[in-house]
């Protein structure tokens, strides 16, 4: 299907919002983001429907979905696909997914992407370390997604001037000043927009590619606490 002339919609629930977009044709029809740490699977629903409605749509209108697959909470990530797969299904429509890097890059305002520079995507892990992939001005990938302690941060970068965005700048940001790095931040959202997400999908025309499984992106495995005084197998 032609992607730029259908209503798709997006949501987003992989870090520390919850985030839904319509589009039609290109364009925004209606879209909301609501910054939390938790709540996301309270939330997410009644967002979708209140957006929906301020676009004047129904779901079963919609003619495909896309999704972030993350790195983020691993609840919020799970949460964001199961509800995106449930809703394709349901429909029988397409469903595509897309990183958080990938978005939160694409977020930058043009006037940023300035030649040379190196956007940095921060994002925060909730624990010691960050998440984090860097792209050149025109968005293409300088590194794979990685996670790192924030004081190991700049020897993994490539050289150049950097631009931050994501909600780990905080924690990153005097560790690469002490490297000597030259530093500007970025004034888009710290968190992924449903918008962006959308996007990114129709810019990269994935909802005219071959039908692929949407899974999530983990850099590290899901923190797990065992019982205590009951034995492992």
């Amino acid at each position: 299907m032609q992607a730029d002339n259908s209503l798709l919609l997006g949501l987003d629930t992989a870090g520390s919002s919850c985030s839904v977009a319509v589009m039609d044709k290109g364009q925004v029809l209606a879209s909301r983001i609501e910054t939390m740490r938790r709540g996301q699977s309270e939330r997410l629903l009644p967002i979708v429907q209140e957006i929906l409605d301020e676009a004047g749509k129904e779901l079963l209108d919609m003619a495909g979905f896309a999704v972030t697959t993350g790195p983020g909470g691993f609840t919020g990530v799970r949460i964001g696909l199961a509800t995106a797969q449930g809703f394709a299904l349901a429909c029988d429509k397409q469903l595509v997914g897309i990183n958080n890097f990938k978005v939160l890059a694409r977020g930058v305002p043009i006037v940023e992407k300035v030649k040379d520079i190196q956007i940095v995507v921060i994002i925060d892990a909730k624990r010691a370390d960050l998440f984090v992939q860097s792209f050149d001005s025109k968005l293409n990938s300088l590194t794979e997604p990685f996670a790192a302690l924030p004081e190991n941060l700049s020897d993994l970068l490539p050289e150049g001037n950097l631009l931050l965005v994501g909600d780990g700048i905080d924690q990153a940001y005097e560790y690469l000043k002490k490297a000597g790095r030259k530093i500007a931040i970025s004034t888009s959202s710290a968190n992924a927009d449903a918008q962006n997400l959308l996007f990114c999908a129709v810019e990269h025309q994935l909802f005219d590619k071959k039908n692929k499984s949407v899974e999530p992106l983990y850099l590290r495995a899901p923190d797990v606490s065992l019982p205590k005084d009951k034995p492992t197998f």
